[in-house]
């Protein structure tokens, strides 16, 4: 259900974009474990992980979901591959939104709820070859009150009609001895090239 999720979301995104050169790159990690000692297996902190991208005129839009000791940590990434300025107006003087969503579609969190921003026309510029990164960081007592629900983590510029969505990661497998080695083959085209 979730992959359906999130490549409905996908693809609801690149339906909206304007006629132009665009891609969708998909990533994912494929997760080597070797449990070290003995004992039964519990769930862990482990390295989780996910990732989405594609590329519009040039432009890399690029999302990763971390969770890390019971937080959730999102990054997403916009570079500028063009020799033109990419600019953005906005209607407020919000640039980005990051969003957490349930099964159904529904929201548990956004990053910009109690945030107060400036009610004026605003843009945003990335250079020439440029990029900006934005973050959000869950909390771990307040991811706690709704992990379980969280299916989705969308991201996006706003004012424009493209719309980044990836799975909240899975926890991982480890030994109750909590000593395992971890690694990850990424798989995906992302920055790394098309398949």
């Amino acid at each position: 259900m979730k992959k359906m999720l999130c490549g409905a979301l996908l693809g609801c995104a690149l339906a909206f974009a304007p006629l132009g050169t665009a891609s969708a790159d998909i990533g994912g990690e494929i997760g080597v474990y070797v449990p070290v000692g003995g004992g039964g297996y519990s769930k862990s902190s482990g390295p989780e992980e996910s990732f989405a991208s594609f590329t519009v005129d040039k432009r890399v839009h690029e999302l990763t979901v971390k969770k890390k000791s019971g937080r959730l940590l999102m990054e997403f990434r916009v570079s500028n591959g063009s020799d033109a300025p990419y600019t953005v107006e906005h209607q407020t003087g919000q640039v980005y939104e990051f969003l957490v969503l349930d099964k159904r579609g529904r929201v548990l969190w956004r990053w910009s709820d109690g945030m107060a921003f400036t009610q004026a026309l605003t843009s945003s510029t990335i250079d020439p070859q440029g990029e900006v990164v934005y973050k959000a960081e869950i909390e771990r007592k307040d991811f706690k009150k709704f992990k379980d629900d969280a299916v989705v983590v969308m991201a996006y510029l706003l004012d424009t009609p493209y719309t980044l969505s990836t799975a909240v990661p899975e926890s991982v497998e480890t030994s109750s001895s909590g000593a395992a080695v971890f690694g990850a083959i990424v798989l995906g085209s992302g920055p790394w090239g098309r398949w």
